[in-house]
């Protein structure tokens, strides 16, 4: 009986020691999302601000909300800036617990004031889009794809389209480069975007002083047993294999969230098909802040070769 009781608190313990993962990693309730952000999340102060203001900026443009329903029943939101009728559409997500308008606040306008259609999509389980698991693009990917195909319903299948994404966002549209996406998509963009799930989550583990290796198979089995998905069903790597789209990354070398070796992972797996250039000193998707003559020098020239 003794042996019984303690076997019984054994598996209890490690259930809920699960579900505490599962809720730390992936879940999401939403009420951490809002369309601004203070300027305490950037450490440096300066970029903080001037991130803020571009994010009321944002904020203040005139758009049409719009949604669609994902392949597995979720309502997902994104919003529509209408630029130039000739000009392409860029379709844009953002990153792991972030939201459209403040990782989108300063590429947005830019792409929005040089007159291109603009989708500023609410991944799922964030903002306005239905959903409270976060799947670091696992089902993510496939979300892209739905976007795409209301864009070619809505727009027609000639339009241009740019894919863009950041840090979480860059992993799933480098992930969304593998499936068989229609010829009108032109190219891929993604900053500081992580290669494996896997690797992007030990390594948090690890800055938060939690065993990687003992770490991860509990972060594994809440995936599966809470989440409902194997968060090990591939990475951008794997999927840049398969690509027929070209691929612009950019990452910044003093990122310690998502560490610059991980994209660089993603332009090996695929050299021909991928550009990749560096930042000095830029942390976590701050490149642009760091350098935005030469963000936008490269980003600009790459889209103009990649019609």
């Amino acid at each position: 009986m003794a042996v019984a009781i303690i076997l019984i608190a054994v598996i209890i313990a490690a259930l809920i020691g699960i579900y505490a993962s599962y809720y730390k990693t992936f879940y999401s309730p939403h009420k951490d999302m809002s369309e601004t952000v203070s300027p305490s999340v950037i450490k440096d102060q300066v970029y903080g601000r001037e991130l803020q203001k571009l994010i009321d900026q944002i904020c203040e443009t005139p758009c049409e909300y719009v949604s669609i329903r994902s392949y597995d029943g979720l309502k997902l939101s994104a919003r529509y800036y209408k630029g130039n009728d000739d000009m392409p559409l860029c379709i844009c997500f953002h990153g792991y617990r972030g939201s459209a308008v403040r990782d989108f606040s300063a590429i947005g306008l830019y792409l929005i004031g040089k007159g291109y259609n603009v989708l500023n999509v609410d991944e799922r389980a964030h903002w306005r889009s239905e959903g409270h698991t976060i799947t670091f693009g696992i089902k993510e990917r496939y979300d892209v794809l739905s976007w795409i195909n209301y864009s070619n319903e809505r727009f027609g299948a000639d339009i241009p389209i740019y894919l863009f994404g950041i840090s979480m966002g860059g992993g799933t549209v480098l992930m969304a480069s593998g499936l068989d996406l229609p010829n009108n998509v032109k190219a891929i963009l993604a900053d500081c975007p992580f290669n494996s799930p896997k690797d992007s989550i030990k390594h948090v583990c690890k800055k938060i002083h939690l065993n990687p290796t003992l770490s991860w198979p509990i972060v594994w089995l809440a995936a599966a047993i809470y989440g409902h998905f194997n968060v090990s069903e591939t990475t951008a790597a794997i999927e840049v294999k398969k690509t027929k789209q070209p691929i612009l990354i950019m990452h910044g070398e003093g990122d310690d969230f998502v560490p610059m070796y991980m994209s660089k992972e993603v332009k090996d797996a695929n050299p021909d098909m991928v550009e990749w250039h560096s930042f000095p000193k830029a942390g976590h998707g701050m490149s642009y802040f760091y350098d935005k003559e030469r963000y936008l020098a490269i980003l600009d020239e790459f889209m103009e070769r990649n019609k």
